[in-house]
């Protein structure tokens, strides 16, 4: 996806994120979301169900106007994706998770199981940001790796959850990768926690040569997502003091500025 400048800060001096990059302004999110919302009343479409929005005419057109008039199926998937994540984002008020490089440690070295995880999330729609450079992936299995900036999650139709993981946000480059997964059913997410997702190796394990020297990590399964997802949206759920208060926002449709909530080890400052 093309976009803004990853090196552009916000005015709090915070990263700037896939929502801001990937929309060219305020106006543009209240217009296009405004005519998405409208035709999901008048059709009485499904706007939770991530097939059913990619169906809807404002979302090729938006798509279109994205890219400049570039058409496509994959373009559609991948583009039409971020929207999806990006409209329910806007929807939710913006709630961005940053995780920081001590929690998101020990979601993946610890194995963390939250007792009395409910499945509930902190919000319908949100993104878990993850530390620079410390995650992994390959968008293209025959392409370079990109570090992983986060994880956009949207509850979906049918108690289900899809995650759409976003890459490659790097001073050298405009724009970001996406890679979509298909939605899930919630019911099964004790199950990610805990379940192998790799056929070899160790779960995380990174896959860069030198990588283990810095203790990176590497996401190479869609069994990974679910897993790191699920054990960040059931420690941001159960832990006493993990989320730190969020940095204020606006209300739907307004400028893209998001509410960041400060993920922590439990009882740091």
């Amino acid at each position: 996806m093309s976009g803004g400048d990853a090196t552009a800060g916000r005015a709090d001096g915070g990263r700037v994120s896939p929502f801001e990059m990937g929309l060219p302004d305020g106006e543009f999110a209240r217009e296009c979301f405004g005519l998405i919302a409208e035709e999901i009343e008048s059709r009485e479409a499904d706007g939770w169900d991530p097939g059913a929005f990619l169906l809807l005419g404002q979302v090729g057109r938006a798509v279109r106007e994205l890219r400049e008039g570039e058409g496509g199926a994959e373009l559609l998937r991948t583009m039409g994706a971020f929207l999806f994540h990006a409209f329910h984002f806007d929807r939710a008020r913006r709630p961005l998770y940053e995780i920081e490089k001590g929690a998101a440690r020990y979601l993946v070295e610890s194995n963390p199981v939250p007792e009395g995880w409910d499945r509930s999330l902190p919000a319908p729609s949100g993104y878990l940001r993850l530390p620079e450079y410390l995650f992994w992936t390959r968008p293209d299995e025959e392409g370079p790796a990109e570090a992983v900036d986060g994880i956009f999650w949207t509850a979906s139709s049918g108690a289900s959850l899809s995650l759409l993981v976003v890459t490659g946000m790097r001073p050298d480059r405009a724009g970001f990768s996406v890679i979509p997964l298909d939605p899930v059913p919630m019911a099964d997410a004790g199950a990610w926690i805990e379940r192998p997702a790799r056929d070899e190796g160790v779960d995380f394990e990174t896959t860069l040569p030198g990588g283990e020297l810095d203790r990176l990590y590497s996401l190479e399964t869609a069994g990974e997502v679910l897993k790191l997802a699920a054990r960040a949206l059931g420690y941001i759920q159960t832990v006493p003091g993990a989320v730190a208060e969020p940095g204020e926002g606006g209300e739907p449709g307004e400028d893209p500025v998001v509410r960041v909530h400060r993920v922590r080890l439990s009882g740091e400052r």
